[in-house]
């Protein structure tokens, strides 16, 4: 079989499969052969990766890095011959896939059809690319073109180029099942033609594919099979609106006519699938999978917005992940896996070292007995043997790839152009640079995003979607300054009436500026809009949760699972709210779906214990705080719950003792800093926490004036912030005053929440003056203009710093509405200050230096 052993591993994806449409099929016994699949391994959701476009989604399947790293970021590229658009070929990719380490490593490796895959690469097998099938309309069967860049070895053309089947061998028995209720008039309908046509197409597309893996199972050596089929998701684009239940925008006629299209497709994959099993036989591995689901259910657009991403809006974030074969655990479910996880998966399968820079990781839930991976620092080396690649020369013929562009522009995928227009490679750069930006934040990376979107918005300040992503970025890393800079700009964009995604928006940074009174104005406002999604109320739950309102929270987060099963969050959400209404069975049954649902989830995790804790199920509950330890070993509340757990319920020395060790040698100090420019209020504020019950780290060396007349409030050992902050880790719980400029020599070891005074610097600068003995009227615009700077930078500094939160709070704000920002402050410190007597400590005569109002 191969010089290295006999594993042997088949690879089928299927584009666009969802379980929401085949768990009902597969229950009612309408595809037996995947039901025999998930009988006889494991099965799941695997998550997908903004932007959920398929080029860049299978070249990560393929390589286990991220598209910014691999480099396929599009449908298109231009052509290095014309200068027109092209679709996306092998050729953008910049590192090794899969089947190249397996040819490198002396595996017998074939490719069908992969996306990209043209022009198919000199593997160690046999290569047919994504565009095999295509037909030019140019030609017409039996005179069919065919390129050999689209096959390896060349020795094989003529053999497999006559195992595709041209649309027009097909008849009407080979579609009549797809479309039973149709007769002869709908037939002749003019109106039906381009969707008759388009099944037509397809089938014999994804036949053709299937005739080659066929081929090469009966009659080849193999070691790795990799079949990639993209049916489904062209048939969802084109069919799924005509799927039961019917929609009120669709026809009756339509509807009959349609309404099985996708049963249909679905079916023909199953029965496809039942050949592969039976040749491929019991020993091989076969991993099945998708690179995103597509909506089936209500959330169905019934157009599609004016946006490049349009179609995309159309997928669900979860695909389907099945694997069976020697060593695979049977009729189980595996949670949390995800695209980049299935390269290192499969070289694990083969007992091969999976790249350090291989951002995912081995699905060990699947084995029965897991062994250790092992690892290479990169398989990016060039050590002179054979990797199955091109040749740098290597040229496309153009004429091939312009019916496949002409398909991608009927799906809506990319827009029709001027091809001479001079701005087409500006307009795929920025595509490009857009979509990296956007997996850098579906991946965690945002801070990495924040530097690229902020360039796309100066080339193109115009583009309102540039905008709206960096105010998306920033609420992500909890910056409300900056989100709400950006959301300023759509504002002036877009107008402040009838808009109620910015009024979502203005909801979503409220609160985060912890303002959960105003937030819900907004987001009441924009409720009875179409923005009112399952995002919307998901966010709308936050708020209730905040205010602790836990039955309309537990109303809204209802309503957004109701709108979409899926949601994970809203599953949590209303985890929470049954809990603090020790409604702990129900509790526990919302945490159980937001884990299945997304596994990496640890502060579900730690909320699901938290309710069976209080259900008195404490085996189980140490079950899901240990998990969420798992995932966020930092989680000092689980641990704390299983040092109570294994020293009161249930018994544990050991563990106790582990736990308790970890806590008290990692448990990081937690302080509470007032910050802000010298004279914005922060001696205010700290008196205002004093009276609140807070517990200050104050020497009164400095002596209260008349410019502090209630006292400075300071500790003498900051000033030297600079050159020693090693005795921060000692004032656990102490609230301590630091000014803005020293905040970036803090101890990173510790956990703080800043309240930082924002206050008109020309009134900080006159307040200045007057403690120095100075002309007030004398101001330095120079040191304006550098505070300004340096409050920009540490606030930048700040901002997705994971052990810092920051409250802003305006000094102005404070002296008009104190029981307002108190109410705030409160909420931000966990609601551990006395709000009434914080209020009280607010004196607003010593509201001196106000800049006078310009008429």
């Amino acid at each position: 079989m191969s010089k290295k052993n006999n594993t042997q591993v088949f690879v089928l994806g299927w584009d666009a499969a969802d379980w929401k449409f085949i768990t009902p099929l597969m229950d009612s016994g309408r595809m037996p052969a995947l039901q025999r699949v998930v009988e006889a391994g494991v099965m799941g959701n695997i998550l997908t990766i903004d932007p959920p476009l398929s080029p860049i989604l299978w070249t990560s399947i393929a390589t286990g890095k991220y598209g910014d790293e691999h480099g396929v970021l599009n449908f298109v590229e231009p052509s290095t011959e014309t200068g027109k658009r092209i679709p996306i070929s092998v050729l953008s990719r910049k590192v090794r896939a899969i089947w190249n380490i397996l040819t490198h490593e002396g595996y017998k490796t074939h490719l069908i059809g992969w996306w990209p895959s043209y022009p198919a690469e000199p593997i160690n097998g046999v290569n047919v690319s994504n565009h095999f099938p295509d037909v030019n309309s140019q030609n017409s069967f039996p005179d069919w073109e065919l390129s050999e860049n689209h096959i390896h070895p060349k020795e094989q053309f003529d053999e497999l180029k006559e195992l595709r089947i041209h649309p027009m061998e097909l008849t009407w028995n080979h579609i009549a099942p797809f479309v039973p209720a149709a007769a002869k008039e709908h037939i002749e309908d003019p109106k039906n033609h381009e969707l008759l046509n388009a099944i037509i197409m397809m089938l014999a597309r994804c036949s053709s594919f299937h005739n080659v893996a066929t081929h090469i199972l009966a009659t080849q050596e193999w070691n790795f099979i990799g079949l990639y089929l993209d049916t489904i998701d062209k048939a969802s684009h084109y069919f799924m609106k005509f799927h039961p239940p019917q929609q009120k925008h669709i026809s009756d006629e339509d509807y009959n006519l349609f309404k099985d299209v996708m049963t249909g497709f679905y079916v023909y994959h199953d029965m496809m699938l039942d050949r592969l099993l039976d040749l491929m036989g019991d020993q091989a591995h076969l991993m099945i999978l998708s690179d995103h689901g597509f909506y089936s259910d209500h959330r169905r657009l019934e157009t599609l917005p004016k946006d490049s991403m349009a179609p995309a809006f159309e997928h669900s974030k979860y695909g389907i992940f099945c694997l069976k074969g020697p060593g695979i655990k049977a009729d189980e479910r595996v949670y949390g896996s995800s695209l980049i996880d299935i390269t290192p998966t499969i070289l694990h399968l083969f007992d091969l070292p999976i790249g350090k820079d291989m951002s995912g990781k081995v699905l060990d839930q699947s084995f029965i007995n897991p062994k250790e991976p092992k690892y290479i620092d990169t398989w990016e080396i060039q050590d002179g043997k054979n990797w199955g690649e091109l040749d740098e020369s290597i040229k496309i013929d153009v004429w091939s790839a312009q019916e496949a562009l002409q398909q991608l522009i009927a799906l809506g995928y990319i827009d029709e152009l001027d091809e001479s227009d001079e701005k087409l490679l500006d307009q795929i750069q920025t595509e490009n640079t857009f979509h990296s930006a956007q997996i850098k934040i579906s991946t965690g990376r945002t801070l990495e995003a924040i530097p690229v979107l902020e360039e796309l918005h100066a080339n193109k300040p115009e583009n309102i979607k540039f905008i709206g992503t960096l105010l998306s970025a920033q609420l992500t890393l909890n910056n409300p300054i900056e989100a709400r800079k950006y959301l300023t700009l759509m504002r002036n964009k877009l107008g402040t009436e009838n808009t109620p995604q910015l009024d979502f928006l203005e909801g979503r940074v409220l609160i985060q500026e912890v303002q959960p009174q105003k937030a819900l104005t907004f987001l009441e406002k924009a409720a009875n809009h179409e923005v009112a999604n399952a995002g919307f109320y998901q966010t709308l739950g936050r708020v209730f949760l905040v205010s602790k309102n836990w039955k309309k929270a537990q109303k809204v987060f209802t309503k957004a699972i109701s709108m979409d099963s899926e949601n994970a969050v809203a599953y949590h959400g209303l985890c929470v709210a049954l809990m603090r209404q020790q409604k702990y069975e129900k509790a526990i049954e919302a945490g159980l779906n937001a884990v299945s649902i997304k596994h990496m989830f640890p502060n579900a995790h730690y909320h699901l214990g938290e309710a069976l804790f209080h259900a008195e199920l404490y085996e189980h509950a140490a079950n899901a705080f240990e998990m969420a330890l798992t995932q966020e070993p930092g989680f000092g509340l689980a641990r704390k719950y299983l040092v109570q757990i294994y020293t009161e319920k249930i018994k544990n020395d050991e563990r106790r003792k582990l736990h308790q060790q970890i806590l008290d040698k990692n448990m990081r100090p937690q302080m509470t800093i007032v910050s802000g420019l010298p004279r914005s209020g922060t001696s205010m504020m700290m008196q205002m926490l004093k009276a609140g019950g807070a517990d200050l780290l104050v020497d009164d060396l400095r002596q209260n004036d008349d410019n502090n007349p209630k006292g400075y409030m300071e500790y003498e050992p900051v000033k030297k912030l600079l050159t020693n902050n090693s005795w921060l880790k000692d004032q656990n719980g102490k609230t301590i005053k630091i000014i803005l400029q020293l905040l970036n020599a803090l101890d990173m070891s510790c956990d703080y929440k800043i309240i930082m005074m924002d206050r008109d610097l020309e009134e900080i600068l006159k307040s200045q003056q007057k403690m120095l003995g100075k002309k007030e009227e004398t101001l330095n615009l120079k040191l304006m203009t550098t505070f300004e700077q340096q409050k920009e930078k540490i606030n930048g500094w700040l901002a997705g710093k994971p052990n810092i939160q920051v409250l802003h709070v305006k000094y102005a704000d404070v002296i008009e509405n104190p029981t307002h920002e108190a109410n705030r402050i409160n909420l931000f410190l966990s609601e551990t200050m006395n709000e009434e007597k914080m209020v009280q400590a607010v004196d607003e005569q010593l509201y001196r230096n106000r800049k006078k109002e310009t008429i």
